[in-house]
């Protein structure tokens, strides 16, 4: 899950920005995200593992 928030965020950041501060910024930002949301869904989901 890390990896692939890390490549989409990269991806995204390129594709998305102008400027290199603005990539960076808006990389990093959605990979926090990417990372928080997997983790709360897989939270939410979990009682209904067992």
């Amino acid at each position: 899950m890390v990896l692939f928030a890390l490549l989409v965020s990269v991806a995204l950041a390129c594709l998305g920005r102008q400027t290199l501060a603005g990539r960076i910024k808006f990389a990093l930002w959605s990979f926090a995200l990417f990372l928080v949301i997997g983790v709360g869904v897989a939270w939410l989901m979990y009682p209904f593992s067992r």
